[in-house]
């Protein structure tokens, strides 16, 4: 994977809200996803300079799991 130092992605999701420009370190992002066992993710925002919650359904490996993580943002020029 190439680690630049601009992407611009797009993904299907649902989304409520305002319009929000944030930028995330891809690779903590992709670190993230490693270790979901899911195909569904909830990507929680509020502002550009805050934390972002990504979290999971319940492990299907193991339901008694609750998986949440903070993502810190960079900043967007």
């Amino acid at each position: 994977m190439d680690y630049g130092n601009d992407a611009d992605e797009r993904l299907s999701c649902s989304y409520e809200g305002k319009d929000i420009e944030i930028a995330f370190n891809a690779r903590f992002i992709q670190d993230m996803l490693s270790n979901i066992d899911s195909g569904n993710v909830l990507l929680e925002l509020s502002l550009p300079n805050r934390a972002g919650l990504l979290s999971s359904p319940k492990a299907e490996s193991d339901p008694n799991e609750d998986l949440l993580m903070l993502v810190m943002p960079v900043m967007v020029n």
